[in-house]
């Protein structure tokens, strides 16, 4: 629909829907077929998807419409699609690699399914940039005089070359705005701060971290059952922790299982520990903690940083070592690796992206 009003036209319409959705076929399939082998998970292809679509569409639509632009100054329709390509498609190729930049770069986070969703993402994305420099520029010859220039709208939906005439006479929406914010820079300059900042607000009380069921809607069964276990045995219930300890080291390991069982109920914040569970050869012992607080508070994961302190002073002692596991537990150590990677992610993502605008515009200033 928003195609379709933009253009004036169900053909110029359909190309960029017709493109987008060829790459996405190629890149969706290429994940499937290599998701055994790579070990890809079924968020991998959703992922490509979703941004195969939205960059597959946006890309063939900044050619299209400068094809239509070129035809509306007169040039004729294998110029105007030459030029096309070599201006939009030029912007096409940088935007693509900004993109690329973009989903490659989550591998400084350090997490293997998000760095191979990143880069399946980022060959999707690929696929969408040469679809548009290449495809794009051959079906525009098949559609020979069916596209029309800027401004004039097919038959089907209404227009004609006498309302064309009469709206290239006067500019454009997107003219008279540029026209006014170079009128008035510096109060658009100060809406656009102000703005941002208002906007901005919410992230000085931002808390990061993986969702658990108590984010989910109190409509679903999810939620509910989380609000029961809650009221009926404690919040922490929902996120239970289990401790292992690995005594294969120690001349004593029962003795160092009690200990670290000791050192846990002394913590803050435990509501239960219970008995330890050992293997056959009695040198290795399972520990489940349940919390005070819910999985996602910030005191359980305090509580996971003091049982780990506590482990590293067993090992010292005894030779026994002591790992947190559980799904809580590996919610909090994933939202960490995100939290410490974000500043080097940035620093990457935006500095080659500042170095690719450099390349594009041959200048400090502009990027």
């Amino acid at each position: 629909m928003v195609l379709v009003i933009t253009f004036g036209s169900l053909l110029a319409a359909g190309f960029p829907l017709l493109t987008a959705l060829i790459g996405v076929g190629i890149g969706v399939s290429t994940i499937t077929a290599l998701a055994s082998a790579l070990d890809l998970g079924t968020t991998t292809s959703t992922l490509a998807m979703m941004i195969g679509l939205a960059v597959g569409i946006d890309y063939a639509l900044f050619i299209v419409s400068r094809y239509r632009a070129e035809l509306a100054e007169g040039r004729e329709r294998e110029d105007a699609a030459g030029r096309a390509v070599g201006t939009a498609g030029s912007a096409v190729v940088f935007a693509g690699l900004t993109v690329v930049i973009a989903l490659v770069g989550l591998a400084v986070v350090n997490i293997p399914m998000l760095t191979k969703m990143g880069v399946a993402a980022a060959g999707t994305v690929a696929i969408a940039v040469l679809i548009a420099l290449t495809m794009i520029p051959a079906l525009l010859g098949y559609a020979g005089k069916r596209i029309k220039p800027t401004g004039q709208k097919s038959k089907l939906l209404g227009g004609g070359r006498a309302k064309a005439a009469e709206k290239s006479a006067r500019p454009n929406m997107g003219t008279r705005w540029a026209s006014f914010v170079v009128r008035r820079p510096l109060a658009v300059l100060l809406l656009g701060v102000i703005g941002l900042g208002a906007a901005a607000i919410p992230a000085a009380s931002l808390e990061l971290g993986l969702p658990d069921d108590g984010s989910q809607p109190t409509s679903t069964t999810q939620r509910r059952a989380y609000d029961l276990l809650s009221e009926g045995f404690g919040p922490g219930f929902n996120g239970p922790l289990m401790v292992v300890v690995d005594a294969k080291d120690s001349k004593t390991p029962k003795a160092d299982v009690s200990t670290v069982t000791d050192k846990i109920k002394a913590l803050k914040d435990v509501t239960t520990v219970t008995p330890a569970t050992f293997n056959k050869d009695g040198d290795t012992a399972t520990i489940t903690v349940v919390p005070d607080s819910k999985p996602s508070s910030v005191t359980t994961e305090d509580l996971v940083h003091g049982i780990r302190d506590a482990g590293v002073q067993v090992k010292a002692d005894t030779d026994s070592s002591v790992l947190v596991t559980g799904t809580t537990a590996m919610n909090i150590d994933v939202s960490q690796k995100l939290n410490d990677a974000l500043i080097p992610y940035l620093i990457l993502v935006v500095g080659l992206a500042f170095l690719l605008l450099i390349v594009v515009f041959r200048s400090i200033l502009v990027p």
